[in-house]
């Protein structure tokens, strides 16, 4: 069933699909660095995914590269068959305050804003 669900949608639609559940991934990761604004010793986290989208667009075509296996890479993040990948991280940070924790809180909120 699944598979004749997936056949209707092209492959702008699967990357619009995708842009979303990242913007959700993302808004999840937002909201566990301003709950733990005040945590001592918290590390910030990141979550970058349009760079990778970005990339797989540009190809112009879906499967821009041959592959015998749909869980080919076409690089760390991306999949020959479009799906990407990006990870949470540790965001790197010029100084850490006395505490260690690296959340600043006016950028948190200023990237929700961006990431709605």
């Amino acid at each position: 069933m699944t598979g004749k669900i997936n056949s209707i949608f092209n492959f702008s639609d699967r990357i619009q699909m995708s842009a979303l559940n990242h913007r959700l991934r993302r808004s999840h990761v937002l909201n566990a660095n301003i709950a733990n604004s005040e945590t001592p010793g918290y590390r910030a986290l990141g979550y970058d995914f349009e760079d990778q989208l970005k990339d797989l667009v540009g190809t112009g075509e879906p499967l821009a590269v041959k592959a015998t296996n749909p869980k080919h890479r076409l690089n760390h993040f991306t999949s020959t068959d479009g799906k990407v990948s990006p990870d949470v991280y540790v965001r790197p940070t010029e100084s850490v305050p006395h505490d260690g924790n690296t959340v600043d809180l006016d950028l948190e909120m200023t990237q929700m804003a961006h990431n709605q």
